[in-house]
């Protein structure tokens, strides 16, 4: 069992027909589609892992999507709808509510299934969001932080430090209580959701990494390890540590499922 290739699910962007109405993206002039970064396919792969791919579907089929998954990633994005976590009306043109409403049933059935889990970016804030927290819609204008956290030239290199809160949970994790990360981010945690605790800072004070209280095998980040594959402590470390833990998850269900025999 722990010879296994592991699956590793990974969430993606839905492209609508009206978003893509002149076939600029790829394809047909209003084909739909379904997009996924390609920097966690070969995060996945580098690190012994199978990259599965999870379009949208409908909520009857997310049991079925799941089923042969080891791992999950909930990848980056665009803004969750803050009608989700305010009391929001007005339009909110960057949002997609298609890609929300689905990827809350996947965390709900993620978490059912008890299986190692990555949360990166936007899946850090949507976690946040389904346990009842809340987001700075935009981090310059509801904060006084004087780091520059929308940094897109050169994403994969280090803008700022995150302080790690080092117990036995991170320890597995980081090899240091200091990383060096990327950021790509103009929203972020406001209000922690329940059942959540912080494990990371950066030095302004604004939530870069969270854990989920009884599990051992969750872990969110605010940054993008998978445009930092190089960096082996923020980066490629975390894929490594998400397939090793689906690695003994399947051998404890292995040894469970043989004791049920004797």
């Amino acid at each position: 069992m722990r010879d296994k290739k592991i699956r590793v699910g990974i969430s993606g962007y839905s492209l609508s027909s009206i978003e893509n109405k002149e076939g600029i993206i790829k394809g047909l002039p209003k084909q739909a589609l379904s997009i996924f970064s390609y920097d966690f396919v070969q995060s996945i792969e580098q690190s012994g892992g199978i990259p599965i791919l999870l379009p949208i579907v409908n909520p009857d089929t997310i049991k079925d999507q799941l089923a042969d998954l080891d791992a999950i990633i909930f990848a980056g994005g665009e803004d969750i709808h803050p009608k989700y976590y305010l009391d929001y009306k007005n339009d909110y043109p960057p949002a997609s509510d298609a890609r929300d409403q689905y990827e809350f049933n996947l965390i709900k059935e993620a978490l059912l299934k008890e299986i190692p889990i990555l949360f990166v970016c936007r899946g850090m804030q949507l976690l946040n969001v389904y346990k009842g927290g809340s987001l700075y819609i935009d981090l310059h204008d509801s904060t006084s932080t004087h780091i520059n956290h929308w940094v897109v030239e050169d994403r994969e290199k280090p803008v700022h430090e995150v302080e790690i809160v080092m117990n036995d949970f991170t320890k597995k994790i980081f090899s240091h209580h200091q990383l060096k990360v990327n950021s790509v981010h103009h929203q972020a945690i406001e209000q922690l959701g329940e059942g959540l605790e912080v494990i990371g800072k950066s030095e302004d004070g604004i939530i870069e990494t969270i854990a989920v209280l009884g599990r051992n095998d969750i872990l969110a980040v605010q940054w993008h390890p998978e445009m930092m594959k190089e960096e082996k402590n923020a980066g490629i470390g975390l894929f490594k540590w998400l397939i090793d833990e689906a690695k003994q998850n399947l051998y404890k269900r292995g040894q469970e499922y043989e004791k049920s025999f004797r």
